[in-house]
Parts: structure tokens; C-alpha cells; sequence
């Protein structure tokens, strides 16, 4: 039931209970227009057409957000729009029901208070406005036209009293906005620090690649991709060559900038949707889903002649970067730790065999 009033979508429901919300409004003036006809002091005519004018506001305000029309408005709620029509039908109950108008002034603070929780600051200050435009001009027209029933001194101190009560619940309205303003600003900010702190948590602090772990959960996520769509997935565990060597000869500087090197080459290698990880010292593994284990030797090859030609260091101009790799396929129903293990044993046999050469399992 609930379901089919306000709809099943979380957002959604929050703008037709807001809507909801004003429809009351209007059905209150259109209750306190049959107690002012059943005491004898609303004219008929003009009171049947402000319980018709009453009943279709709420009527159509709730059908164009429970069926989502506005949903690609600014504000799916309309809440300005209801707040004007809102006040509008207030000016004129005012008018209308003038035994009852005290209680109506109540009825445009609350028109004015609807927004507080959605509009802008400037928005509400101009609601309140035109609240005090349109009841203070019922009220002096009224003061003229019929001065026995809306004495100007009565009519001022309503003035007064619609001043008084609109500018409160302008500037409380205009507080919450401003506060709300606030909170969502520093949601987006704590959104974006944790965004970056999952980031950093997930990269390899000195190459920027995926780092072990998140790099398992990756490749755990392609092989059940693969095993159910059936496309290939290769990969490719790399070993740089005698690294240690460099280290021990040039220092930890020029070794972290050999791997660095090796990260952005590897990188500009590689597809959008391929995986570079560093996964252990001066090892790399590279997933490439929706690829053969030949297209990934011959990515890994191409990847060997950029690096043999590069020049890592002008300090040492002779230094190249030479790897070992083994590459293979994920086989179907084989989990992630056999398909890198094999992998592993391929590097295995590319170093054994004198290094700087790639071996397909």
C-alpha cells in the first residue's frame, strides 16, 4: 500500500512525502472553507472555487511527482512552485474566510517554514517576500473594500504580526539552508578523502600500480568473468634482470627510478582494462582479460624492445631494462593461484635459460 502512494524508490518516497505535506495544507483550507460555509460567513460561489482550485493543486503537485515528471527538475519536489501556489491559496482563504483569518496568517508561516529543510538562502528570503507581497496586499485591499469586516487597524496589526512571524521563519529557514549547504559540502570533501585514502591503500606508494592485494581481488573478479563468458584471459609475471645489481652498483635512488620506469612503461603498454601490478619487489604481474596467450606474449615483447631502447639515466646512459617473464592463460575451472603459479614456473624457466627472454607456458 505504502509502496503505491509514495513508490519504492528511497529518494522518490522523500519528495512525494513533501508533497504530501503541502497537499494537507490545501486540504486544511478547503476543511476551514465548509466550517466557514456551515456557520454562515463564506459566500457559496467564491468558496466552492477555492476548495476546487484547492483540491486540484494538491491533486496535480502530488500526480507530477508520484509518477516522476519531475524527476529532472532541479528540485523533483517543486518545492518553490508549491510554496508560491501555497501562499496564492492562502492570500485568498484570507480574503475568503475572514472569520478564520487570524489562523491563516499561522497558515502562511507554515507555507514559509515548508522550505526550510530544501531551499537555498536567497530562496527563502524570497518566499517570505512574496508571502508578505501577497497576504499585505489582501489585507489592504481588504481594509479599502471592506472595512467592517477587515477594520485597517486590525489589518495592520495582522500586517505586523505576518511581518514579524515571516521574517523568523525566513531566517530560521535561511539557517537550516545554510547549514545544510554545509553538511553536504563537507560530505563531498569526506567522500572524495575516503575515495583517495581507498586509493592510496590500493597502489604501490613509489611505482603508483596496483599493489598485491588489490591486484588478487582484480584478477579474482576477471576469472569469474571469464569462467562464465568464456573469453580468454591471460597474464604475465615479470622479473627484472639483475636488479640487484643496480642497486648495489648505483644506488636505491636510480634502482626505485628503473622501476618507476618499468611502471609507466608498462602502463602506457597496456589497455585501459588490463591490470599492472607490482606484486613484490622488482616483480610485475600484468592481467589482460579478453586476451589470447599469444597476444600477451606479443604485448610482453613489445613491451621488452620500448625498454631495451630507453635510456633510464643520463648518469648512466648504458643502463638498460632487460626482464624475464612467463606468460599463460587462465584455464577454465582452475582457480587464480594455479593460473599464477604457472606463471611463476614459466619465469622460472626464462631465468634459468639465461634471462631476458619471455617463456609461454
Amino acid at each position: 500500500m505504502l509502496d503505491l502512494l509514495l513508490g519504492r524508490e528511497a529518494r522518490q518516497r522523500g519528495y512525494v512525502l513533501r508533497t504530501l505535506l503541502a497537499a494537507f495544507g490545501y486540504l486544511l483550507g478547503v476543511l476551514l472553507a465548509e466550517v466557514a460555509l456551515s456557520i454562515g460567513v463564506a459566500e457559496l460561489g467564491p468558496a466552492r472555487v477555492f476548495e476546487a482550485a484547492a483540491l486540484t493543486a494538491a491533486v496535480i503537485s502530488y500526480s507530477l511527482v508520484r509518477w516522476g515528471w519531475t524527476r529532472h527538475f532541479h528540485d523533483p519536489a517543486m518545492t518553490m512552485t508549491q510554496m508560491l501556489v501555497g501562499q496564492t491559496m492562502a492570500m485568498v482563504a484570507y480574503v475568503l474566510l475572514h472569520e478564520f483569518r487570524g489562523g491563516l496568517i499561522g497558515l502562511s508561516v507554515a507555507v514559509t517554514s515548508f522550505g526550510s529543510f530544501s531551499l537555498t538562502r536567497n530562496r527563502q528570503w524570497a518566499a517570505g517576500m512574496y508571502a508578505l507581497l501577497t497576504m499585505g496586499s489582501g489585507m489592504l485591499w481588504m481594509s479599502v473594500r471592506d472595512p467592517v469586516n477587515f477594520p485597517p487597524e486590525v489589518e495592520a496589526v495582522h500586517f505586523l504580526t505576518l511581518v514579524i512571524l515571516q521574517f523568523m521563519s525566513a531566517f530560521l529557514g535561511a539557517q537550516f539552508g545554510e547549514m545544510r549547504r554545509r553538511l553536504r559540502s563537507r560530505k563531498r570533501e569526506l567522500e572524495a578523502a575516503l575515495a583517495r585514502i581507498q586509493e592510496l591503500a590500493n597502489r604501490d606508494s613509489l611505482t603508483d600500480l596496483y599493489n598485491r592485494r588489490y591486484a588478487l581481488e582484480l584478477i579474482e573478479h576477471h576469472v569469474h568473468l571469464k569462467d562464465r563468458n568464456g573469453r580468454p584471459l591471460a597474464m604475465a609475471l615479470i622479473d627484472l634482470d639483475h636488479f640487484k645489481l643496480v642497486n648495489d652498483q648505483y644506488g636505491h635512488a636510480l634502482g626505485d627510478r628503473v622501476l618507476q620506469t618499468f611502471a609507466q612503461q608498462a602502463r602506457q603498454a597496456t589497455r585501459e582494462g588490463d591490470i599492472v601490478a607490482r606484486w613484490g619487489g622488482e616483480e610485475f604481474l600484468i592481467v589482460m582479460p579478453e586476451t589470447s596467450v599469444d597476444g600477451a606474449a606479443m604485448l610482453v615483447e613489445r613491451l621488452r624492445e620500448t625498454l631495451s631502447a630507453l635510456c633510464v639515466s643520463e648518469e648512466v646512459p648504458a643502463l638498460r631494462i632487460a626482464f624475464s617473464a612467463g606468460v599463460t592463460a587462465h584455464l577454465a575451472g582452475e582457480s587464480t593461484d594455479q593460473t599464477v603459479q604457472r606463471a611463476d614456473l614459466a619465469l622460472y624457466e626464462a631465468k634459468s635459460a639465461g634471462r631476458h627472454r619471455s617463456v609461454v607456458a
